[in-house]
């Protein structure tokens, strides 16, 4: 049977730590722990695909925000947008659209010729 994530955090510390804690300090301490469960989303796109020699996933959920102003604001600095890997990922995706466009294009106008 597996570990309760609290019982594994509680494993890490030191057992005098673990014994000052009281009921309410484990119950808040289970809050933090306890793993996020994510709700659905009406935009819910999940995909994954190997990669030279990995796999790599992508995922995109969607909905009405539910998160407080301050968590936003919080999870905006700790998961800022612009990062070379983020903008590296929109480049390439964005270029492959484009590419897929031009392969359209000249496919339809040799079809098209008269």
């Amino acid at each position: 049977m597996s570990e309760s994530p609290l019982d594994m955090l509680l494993d890490r510390l030191p057992p005098h730590v673990v014994d000052s804690f009281n009921e309410e300090q484990r119950a808040a301490l289970w809050s933090a722990a306890k793993p996020v469960s994510w709700r659905r989303h009406p935009i819910n796109i999940r995909i994954s695909f190997p990669f030279f020699g990995g796999r790599y996933f992508v995922t995109v959920v969607g909905g009405q925000e539910k998160r407080s102003g301050e968590r936003v604001s919080r999870e905006r600095h700790v998961f800022p947008l612009r990062t070379a890997g983020n903008i590296l990922f929109l480049l390439g995706v964005g270029g492959a659209f484009y590419f897929a466009a031009l392969m359209g294009l000249f496919v339809f106008s040799s079809l098209i010729e008269f």
